[in-house]
């Protein structure tokens, strides 16, 4: 199909639905997974406590989301959910995922009108309120299509360099390090509800984003509900210091980089263990 023929098709499944006019809300839920690569070298690490990492890690990184929105405005939030036992090992795994727009706890605003993000994020103990630009997504649209549900959705994709910080521990030294990759984001999004929103930082679309494949995580919409009977309300967060997107990454970096040092100190002398993790790579 050639690119103007889809795009008018498009443009007929908006008007088609009657929603393109239309002022209306809806709630979407998500499920979010993650891919890991974990290695390590240890004495004093056995098969069934690298097994246990293995399940807490994973555990911790699936989580359900809920989007509200409605025709230029919307609220990101996690929802709560009961912890499984972590068995006898005596291990305590926790994964903080850090960066402002992807709030693991706490509230995300955002405005396609104004481009505007506020989020309310309760990180280390402290509960900060990151004010930041809503940043622009370069889509590439095709025509390939699929079904998510009842909608159909096509697909777009993504591709932008990131940088990812790498926390490692050998013998009790701590390192940290910098790298560079191009991440390629592949996303799929139905016109039959016709907001340009989608799940945590994603926007931009001419339709509700349904599913994201990152290459490292998964977030894939198992349920909406538009116009529901119980009005819905956008929050924009107050509570918190007030800080912009480059503070607070600069802050969570600051934060985690003395998390790790705690954590790798107090190794006795002759004991050798290394550790590194890495999600997706």
């Amino acid at each position: 199909m050639k690119k103007n023929s889809w795009v008018l098709a498009l443009t007929f499944i908006l008007i088609s639905t009657g929603l393109l006019a239309q002022d209306f809300t809806g709630l979407a839920t998500y499920k979010t997974d993650m891919k890991l690569k974990i290695k390590m070298d240890s004495t004093e690490t056995s098969a069934n406590q690298m097994d246990m990492i293995q399940q807490q890690l994973r555990f911790a990184m699936q989580k359900d989301f809920e989007l509200a929105f409605n025709k230029t405005e919307s609220n990101w939030r996690e929802l709560e959910k009961l912890d499984k036992p972590s068995g006898n090992s005596g291990m305590n795994v926790q994964v903080r995922i850090v960066g402002a727009g992807g709030g693991s706890d706490g509230l995300l605003y955002k405005n396609t009108k104004t481009k505007k993000t506020v989020e309310s994020t309760d990180a280390f103990g402290k509960l900060f309120l990151v004010a930041d630009e809503l940043e622009p997504v370069e889509w590439e649209m095709t025509s390939e299509t699929k079904q998510i549900g009842k909608y159909t959705c096509y697909k777009a994709i993504s591709e932008r360099e990131i940088t990812e910080t790498v926390f490692s521990d050998v013998n009790g030294e701590s390192e940290e390090k910098e790298e560079k990759r191009m991440q390629t984001t592949t996303v799929w999004y139905t016109p039959e509800i016709p907001v340009n929103h989608g799940p945590e930082g994603y926007w931009g679309l001419p339709g509700l984003i349904l599913e994201v494949n990152d290459g490292r995580r998964i977030m894939i919409c198992t349920k909406v509900v538009l116009n529901p009977e119980k009005p819905i309300t956008i929050e924009i967060p107050t509570k918190g210091k007030k800080v912009d997107g480059e503070e607070y990454e600069v802050i969570m970096r600051e934060q985690a980089e003395k998390v790790n040092k705690m954590n790798g100190g107090g190794k006795k002398k002759g004991q050798h263990s290394s550790f590194q993790m890495r999600i997706g790579g």
